[in-house]
């Protein structure tokens, strides 16, 4: 079948029976919040990684990022299930946090993981936050353990400052921090696990450029489907 047919279109089955339809090399992002297998829901079984990992490794170009959200165990299996791949993971800060239930016993669950893998450097669209604009000068040569010889170099910034690996949606814009509502902010939340229209929003302009084809196996609410229509502002 023909990528250009499948466009903006919602297939629902086994996503294993359905991908093999997906041509070869045609995907430019994955980007899934996979179901992580830590309750008894029949939706949250795990998907078998080493067949869904044959399946992401043929679809995707070679320089596409595998973007997949993920929290505590199935984390360390998600990154297990392809060390070569993985890259790093970003961590986003949820703005209520979960396991009310166990409070008692253990700390509330406030984060969840955006683990990101690919074979080859993918589009990286760091997503500026402003920030005091400062002059330090020349900085000297240096020399590190880790990274080796520094060349002499002017160091300014004109306030913009690169995102970090912590994604938060409760404060306005910081250095560090990126302001975006929740799900139930959003409207109605149609599934258990619903991520943010904006969290999906800030990946796709992170791995992808405009026109570019993203592909969500397990959509849950339909939340990154959305978001994909309103990659521009």
């Amino acid at each position: 079948m023909s990528i250009r047919k499948m466009i903006n279109k919602v297939m629902q089955g086994d996503c294993l029976e359905v991908m093999p339809n997906i041509p070869d090399n045609s995907i430019d992002m994955i980007l899934c919040d996979l179901p992580y297998g830590t309750t008894q829901n029949k939706w949250d079984s795990l998907i078998p990684l080493d067949k869904l990992w044959a399946e992401y490794k043929r679809v995707i170009k070679e320089n596409g990022a595998i973007v997949l959200s993920s929290q505590g165990v199935f984390t360390a299996k998600l990154i297990l299930s392809n060390e070569a791949w993985f890259k790093y993971k970003v961590v986003w800060i949820k703005s209520k946090p979960t396991n009310f239930l166990n409070a008692k016993k253990q700390p509330l669950r406030k984060h969840e993981d955006i683990c990101v893998f690919y074979k080859k450097q993918p589009t990286y669209n760091p997503q500026m936050t402003e920030g005091a604009a400062y002059d330090k000068g020349v900085r000297k040569d240096q020399y590190t353990g880790s990274y080796g010889n520094f060349k002499p170099r002017h160091v300014k910034s004109n306030g913009k400052r690169y995102p970090l690996d912590v994604i938060t949606y409760e404060e306005p814009n910081h250095d560090d921090f990126i302001y975006c509502k929740t799900a139930e902010s959003e409207g109605k939340v149609y599934h258990p696990t619903q991520k943010p229209i904006e969290l999906g929003r800030y990946l796709i302009r992170t791995y992808t450029n405009e026109g570019d084809i993203v592909l969500d196996n397990a959509c849950g609410s339909g939340s990154f489907l959305v978001a994909q229509f309103k990659f521009l502002p």
